[in-house]
């Protein structure tokens, strides 16, 4: 481990800018078919629109977050927010008569402004980041010391990832790691019953 001066940081007071230029390894895409019926052609295409947005990014972070919490944020989120985080979309196989409209929509969500939305909405998440070759902080705060480090090494070296420690405070712990490892060994220590939140570009650890 390495001990560096002038580098020792609170846990809570933590206060890093960190901009790497991304390039999507994992971008948010779904496609849905849909068919709806209404008074006019007009409020048909509305409505299916709306739903398919609402399903497709329903279907899409499934496989990035807690579902549960997941399902309540959606539900309680208008046709109109859930706009802000589609950063483009396309219909094909459209067919429209006086009342019915159906077509296959397909939707891209933007990483940044979606994990920012679960995030700030406290809905556990690991939507991923670019591949890059950037790194970013991560901040640990260990129960059982050195213990709990231990268990955070074993897990980086079993995800192949690089873990550069950067100081130690007691039972805190800031480190560094490459962005291209950041899904991998968030799913990892996840699954090992540590949590985690995004924090002002930190990565913030704890059991």
């Amino acid at each position: 481990m390495k001990y560096q001066s002038g580098l020792l940081l609170s846990w809570m007071g933590i206060c890093v800018c960190w901009c790497p230029s991304f390039v999507w390894a994992n971008k948010l895409t779904g496609s849905l078919p849909v068919h709806q019926v209404s008074d006019t052609a007009a409020d048909a295409k509305i409505k299916a629109v709306n739903s398919a947005n609402r399903q497709i990014l329903l279907n899409v972070l499934s496989k990035y977050s807690d579902v549960d919490a997941l399902k309540e944020l959606v539900n309680n989120t208008s046709d109109k927010d859930l706009l802000n985080f589609i950063d483009s979309s396309s219909v094909s196989n459209e067919q429209i008569s006086a009342t019915a409209y159906s077509a296959k929509i397909t939707v891209n969500f933007d990483n940044v402004s979606v994990k920012n939305w679960l995030t700030q909405n406290n809905v556990q998440n690991w939507v991923p980041f670019a591949e890059s070759a950037e790194k970013f902080v991560l901040s640990f705060k260990l129960q059982n010391g050195i213990s709990d480090w231990a268990e955070i090494k074993r897990i980086a070296r079993e995800s192949d990832i690089e873990l550069d420690t950067q100081s130690i405070a007691g039972n805190n712990v800031v480190a560094k790691m490459p962005v291209s490892g950041r899904t991998k060994f968030t799913i990892a220590v996840r699954d090992a019953g540590w949590k985690y939140s995004d924090k002002d570009g930190v990565l913030q650890v704890w059991k």
